[in-house]
């Protein structure tokens, strides 16, 4: 069987990493380990102080100066406000990184830890394997608690840069105090991604996460210089959607006005809000427009049921939508799903929280004095949040140490693996496969 290995090595050619993934699943309660080995050959070492960390990155650029978003002081040092200074910043892009986890890997001092690592089975077989070299340094990090996925948000389209998100990096370096910036060619890291497992509904109604009935919402509205009220019943048929289904939203309008409804429009939002921050963006992601059923005059009602779609339509634009980052080129671009953080507030970090709405508005005319001004008088909407997830099969657990039986009663051992070595330095050079037993 072959496992996918890959190795990259610092500018300077002295720290060679290994990592066997770059995709690791937060499973609610706790996050997969970052699993990898270090090789540096200690005769250049010098002296110095060998560390791996795990690197949160957040950059954020204003995409559109009408929506700006305070900042906390406390956060950033920068503060933009609305009116004539949003346009000033509103093209200046923030980058803060911080350390969520780190591990020093040589020398190892005095201090010991309390209990020792378990390595993995390809950690230990590739130090056997490489035992006569110098410096072969295994390491394993644990994500914190509540670690956020790392998400992207689309810009607009043409526009070239970094896009706004969150990243995560591992990263080995050489250096004497870790409070100095770090020199480029004694670095060597890869990009990796945190993504978010998808919770059965049973579990997200145990954790009152998801409603165990269907949501729905009433709103009542009541006009400037107009007798009666305009009533909106709304429900879907689920609270928990999977990416590409078909949600249902089953609407009961009752018109006590004297107005007459013209239009219905129904729309799915992504509403996308930074933690540290006030205020929300929504992307619209399914959006339909409809008269059947119009008009609905004074004194009359219309029940009727629509079907969304919760998938990207190829016709409209991605601006401002939220993706899941990518640590490949070529990657497909998969929308983020719904956010969930269990334990900790994600206000108190760097976090891009992820929701969904469905909605529903409603078009009226009235006397001629008011069909000209175009305001909130003549239109009313309900809304109702639900959860989007993906149906991500997990790859099945193989059990390592089965034994093969022959009919002669005689138990051979498993072949050795071969793991195949990918340079992300050179693709184009091939790394020879190593035979590793275990």
């Amino acid at each position: 069987m072959q496992t996918n290995l890959m190795k990259k090595l610092s500018p300077s050619g002295e720290i060679t990493m290994y990592i066997a993934q770059r995709e690791f699943v937060d499973h609610y309660k706790s996050v997969d380990p970052i699993d990898g080995i270090v090789m540096v050959p200690i005769s250049k070492a010098h002296g110095q102080r060998l560390f791996v960390e795990i690197q949160l990155h957040f950059r954020y650029a204003s995409l559109s100066p009408l929506n700006m978003l305070t900042f906390h002081q406390s956060a950033f040092n920068l503060k933009l406000k609305q009116g004539a200074e949003a346009d000033e910043f509103s093209n200046i892009p923030f980058k803060k990184m911080v350390v969520v986890a780190t591990q020093e890997l040589f020398p190892l001092g005095n201090i010991q830890p309390p209990t020792p690592h378990v390595y993995t089975n390809w950690q230990t077989a590739l130090c056997k394997k490489m035992a006569n070299m110098e410096g072969i340094c295994p390491f394993k990090l644990e994500f914190p608690q509540g670690s956020p996925p790392s998400l992207l948000v689309a810009g607009p389209p043409g526009v070239a840069g970094e896009p706004c998100g969150l990243t995560y990096q591992v990263v080995a370096y050489f250096c004497n105090d870790p409070a100095l910036p770090l020199v480029k060619k004694n670095t060597v890291g890869f990009g990796v991604r945190v993504i978010q497992e998808t919770l059965p509904v049973p579990l997200l109604e145990q954790l009152s996460l998801a409603p165990t009935t269907r949501p729905a919402t009433l709103v009542s509205r009541q006009f400037l210089l107009s007798p009666g009220k305009m009533q909106i019943e709304m429900c879907l048929d689920r609270a928990v959607v999977y990416y590409g289904e078909n949600l249902t939203m089953r609407v009961q309008i009752t018109n006590n006005s004297n107005r007459t409804i013209r239009k219905i429009k129904c729309k799915l939002y992504q509403v996308s809000q930074l933690s540290f921050a006030q205020g929300e963006r929504r992307a619209p992601l399914y959006a339909m427009e409809t008269t059947e059923g119009c008009p609905i005059p004074p004194g009359a009602s219309l029940q009727k049921s629509y079907i969304l779609m919760t998938k990207l339509q190829p016709h409209r634009t991605n601006e401002n939508l939220v993706f899941e980052a990518s640590v490949n080129r070529g990657d497909k671009e998969r929308l983020s799903a719904t956010t969930i953080f269990p334990y900790t507030d994600p206000k108190e970090g760097f976090a891009i929280l992820v929701s969904y709405e469905a909605k529903i508005k409603v078009y009226m005319g009235g006397s001629r004095q008011f069909q000209s001004v175009r305001s909130t008088l003549g239109e009313v909407s309900a809304r109702v949040p639900f959860f989007l997830f993906h149906q991500t099969p997990r790859e099945n657990i193989e059990n390592e140490d089965a034994t093969v039986e022959v009919p002669n009663n005689q138990v051979v051992s498993k072949p050795p693996r071969m793991v195949r070595l990918s340079s992300v330095d050179n693709e184009a050079g091939k790394e020879p496969p190593l035979l590793l037993e275990w």
